[in-house]
């Protein structure tokens, strides 16, 4: 009865993973030091390391629009278009956590960034193919 109790890593997860599950603190070490620098709390959250990730994700291809770089014969237009659903499909769900605060909006605003993103540069390699294709 002990394997189905609240907060029970699923079967499929390797045993030295396990005890990773659930937890949001991402370093236990760092929690001693947490109440002296109040920053350290902040940074040692999976809630708040996971969008940071994300902006990173959203943050390169929106500053190589802006800068031609990459050219658009090197986007990869598979990739682009996965991160691109994955963000619309993402918003969705951050847009049904309850209860809503900054955080699940946050979460919404990076993944709609990088669906934008992400799309916008799927279609701009999409639009070069085609031209290329009328070209022969």
């Amino acid at each position: 009865m002990a394997a189905a109790a609240a907060g029970a890593a699923p079967w499929f997860i390797p045993s030295p993973l396990r005890r990773y599950v659930g937890n949001g603190t991402l370093f236990q070490r760092l929690k001693p030091y947490e109440a002296h620098y109040p920053f350290l709390k902040f940074a040692n959250s999976v809630y708040n390391v996971a969008p940071a990730s994300k902006w990173g994700l959203s943050i390169v291809p929106l500053i190589g629009v802006y800068q031609g770089n990459p050219p658009v014969d090197k986007i990869d237009r598979n990739t682009s278009t996965a991160l691109a659903c994955t963000g619309f499909v993402w918003t969705v769900y951050a847009m049904l956590i309850q209860p809503q605060n900054a955080g699940s909006r946050a979460l919404a605003t990076v993944n709609f960034c990088m669906g934008c993103v992400n799309g916008y540069n799927a279609n701009r390699r999409y639009q070069y193919d085609l031209s290329q294709a009328s070209k022969q």
